[in-house]
């Protein structure tokens, strides 16, 4: 949606439990991939078969639309976080850094790399202003209103962690070209990414961007279909910071196509993507605890799993999600060759709760949160109020979505909902449960008095998920 915006598990057991000495440098191979709203519009095994073909072991995911569970059981990647939209060879283990959401991939039993996912926003698109005659002032007064406001907050945190000796990758469609690939512009996006140590993998193995333009996009919408006057850019990245080398990027697409490195046919998306292979010396991994699915049923089986830097003796908590009174401990038999624990949530209600590593006093050493939901619950959303004020602001509280990364409300006209025509919108906060205000600043126009349709969407898409009708008087 374009807004303000494989190993088995077993063996995947096997690899990790090879590995029980210090750090050593490893082959990680990161790739970036759009895969167009769902991976549905040309072929949806395709996206699986390019994941599969470009050996990924940790893939950035954009525009899955809530079918990442899906597109990492294509790929034969065990390991999914829907508030990344990141799939894993690797355990995953999602945090907060400093105000950014990160995924730290357990490459060992004591040892993590980091990465972070992002989509910015796609129109006003730079390279179409250029296209269209608008000077370079516009231009980069676009961007940096834009596209460096969402990129911005990355930067100190991501960096930090290389700091620390973590190595920190960045994917995402940038919706932004790359100064290494502009001499006359200096991009905003790629050129703060750069003064904050990161670098530009693609450019690393390929730095003559003339020798090898390596564009992203378009391969066609859908391939080999490019609009008249289209505008062709690598807008699509994988960077790196922190102890890793590039050793190879390639550009995997549509077979035949314009430096396409790993090509198939069908090619399922309108974006090529990126799989850069780094030799990684991984970083010493912070106790770390995740439940998994995030979003459970009642009766659901979670499985907890958590980092070997707890030690022996220490024990899982199922903790409410305000308080640090275990409802039950877990023990951790041996740390050396148990990954995971699995906890059935039948002896729950439904609710918000947090699996918590326990030190040997009890003291919550690592927390993360997860919901169980009713067995049967649909996706809600009410209003506050059946009318508001006009200019009041309008709070609109949910419940039961799937709590993806960019699960989304909007408010509409009311009649035949036409859902490309949104007055404005809020993501969620990758949340089941919540309330989000709209203030008169936060809409596109002045809502006239007269009946409006608040929608509640799927994951950065238009599969609507529950309505609500509302008045401003």
């Amino acid at each position: 949606m374009a807004r303000r915006a494989l190993a088995s598990a077993a063996l995947t057991v096997l690899a990790l439990l090879a590995f029980t000495g210090g750090a050593r440098a490893e082959p990680v191979t990161v790739m970036t991939f759009n895969v167009w709203y769902g991976g549905v519009q040309v072929d949806f095994p395709a996206i699986g078969q390019a994941i599969r073909a470009a050996d990924a072991d940790i893939v950035g995911v954009q525009e899955p639309e809530g079918r990442l569970r899906r597109i990492a059981r294509s790929a034969g990647l065990p390991y999914v976080d829907e508030t990344l939209h990141v799939i894993s060879r690797y355990p995953l283990f999602a945090a907060d850094v400093a105000g950014v959401r990160v995924a730290y991939a357990a490459v060992d039993l004591d040892h993590v790399v980091a990465i972070a996912n992002v989509h910015l926003t796609a129109t006003p698109y730079g390279p179409e202003w250029i296209r269209d005659g608008r000077s370079a002032a516009a231009v980069l007064k676009l961007e940096r209103e834009t596209r460096l406001p969402e990129i911005k907050p990355y930067l100190r945190p991501l960096a930090a962690l290389a700091r620390r000796g973590v190595p920190v990758f960045l994917t995402g469609d940038m919706n932004s070209p790359s100064h290494l690939d502009w001499p006359s512009l200096e991009w905003p996006v790629s050129k703060a990414l750069a003064d904050a140590g990161f670098r530009d993998s693609y450019r690393d193995v390929h730095p003559d961007p003339e020798a090898r333009p390596g564009l992203t996009w378009t391969p066609g919408t859908p391939p080999p279909l490019i609009k008249p006057n289209e505008t062709l850019d690598r807008i699509d990245w994988v960077m790196a910071s922190g102890p890793s080398t590039t050793l190879s990027s390639r550009l995997v697409g549509e077979a035949g196509g314009p430096d396409v490195d790993v090509g198939l046919a069908p090619w399922g998306s309108d974006h090529r993507a990126v799989a850069s292979t780094f030799d990684a010396t991984p970083g010493p991994a912070p106790k770390l605890v995740s439940a998994s699915p995030r979003v459970a049923r009642l009766g659901q089986t979670l499985t907890i799993r958590y980092t070997t830097t707890a030690g022996r003796g220490r024990r899982i908590g199922i903790l409410p999600a305000h308080g640090d009174r275990p409802i039950v401990t877990l023990p951790i038999l041996d740390a050396s060759d148990h990954l995971a624990a699995f906890f059935g949530t039948r002896s729950l209600g439904a609710g918000a709760y947090r699996a918590a590593l326990l030190g040997g006093r009890g003291e919550i050493q690592a927390s993360s949160p997860f919901w169980v939901l009713p067995r049967g619950a649909q996706p809600r959303i009410a209003a506050t109020q059946g009318s508001f004020a006009a200019g009041e602001p309008i709070r609109l509280p949910w419940r039961n979505a799937p709590g993806n990364k960019l699960d989304w409300i909007g408010i509409f006209r009311a009649g035949p909902l036409d859902v490309y025509d949104y007055l404005g919108f809020s993501y969620l906060g990758a949340l089941p449960h919540g309330s989000v205000g709209f203030a008169p600043g936060d809409l596109y126009t002045k809502l006239k008095p007269g009946r409006y349709v608040a929608g509640l969407f799927l994951d950065d898409g238009y599969s609507l998920l529950a309505r609500r009708t509302f008045r401003v008087r």
